[in-house]
């Protein structure tokens, strides 16, 4: 996982609950442009929790035009150094965190207006991403997981059925989990399932290049997978 250039970390800001079945409402961050948008997008965050810096990104997403909730999947908890982001990362529950996924993607569609809705996350959100993805049907249009990929024989590639964008930096060392290896090989697994799958496999891209707060922050890395990401929704979220 990435390491951050500071340990002071910002808890993020909660302004929205949200229905889950089965579970207890979730609570997140929700941002959106003036008069909405039917375009929705739901953000998952890194292996830290909900902090500032995903408050931030979700931000440039709403500014590209989207209505995005980051749901809390940690439910209040938010790390302030590695080894409790491990703890929190270790201990989650999977199948409540894809609930809390679905009930934010349904509440932009049942709640906010919008037509259709896309996912995506960073380390343990792209991980999450790819999860949400492979257990829900009919949820979301599009998904765009950021270096992480979860255990595959319990979220097998074969259950998606939309359009993926995965983003891996060619430098990253997280071996079994975000690096260019792994990141080839479920674009081969992808592509003899005959998913409709495009790698983005960025030069000069650490683990977390995406974390404002992280050492392996790359601005100009960061804003052209922003770019892309957002063209790649705009196009499967109409």
């Amino acid at each position: 996982m990435d390491k951050l250039a500071t340990e002071i970390i910002t808890a993020g800001q909660h302004n929205i609950t949200f229905h889950v079945q089965g579970r207890e409402d979730g609570k997140g961050y929700l941002t959106q442009p003036q008069g909405g948008s039917k375009h929705g997008l739901v953000l998952i965050q890194e292996w830290w929790g909900l902090n500032q810096s995903l408050c931030i990104t979700a931000d440039k997403f709403s500014a590209k035009g989207f209505t995005v909730i980051v749901p809390d999947v940690y439910r209040g908890k938010c790390a302030k150094n590695r080894e409790e982001a491990g703890h929190y990362f270790k201990d989650l529950d999977w199948e409540g965190a894809v609930a809390d996924m679905k009930g934010a993607a349904l509440h932009l569609k049942e709640k906010l207006g919008c037509t259709k809705v896309g996912i995506l996350g960073f380390c343990l959100g792209g991980a999450l991403t790819f999860a949400a993805l492979s257990a829900t049907q009919h949820v979301f249009s599009a998904g765009a997981p950021f270096y992480g990929v979860p255990d595959l024989t319990k979220f097998p590639l074969k259950n998606i059925q939309v359009p993926v964008q995965a983003h891996f930096g060619e430098l990253d060392q997280s071996k079994g989990f975000s690096d260019p290896e792994t990141a080839k090989n479920v674009e081969k697994e992808a592509h003899i399932l005959k998913l409709n799958f495009e790698l983005k496999l960025w030069k000069d891209g650490e683990h977390a290049f995406m974390n404002q707060n992280s050492a392996h922050y790359n601005a100009e890395v960061a804003h052209k997978a922003l770019e892309e990401v957002a063209a790649f929704f705009q196009k499967h979220l109409v």
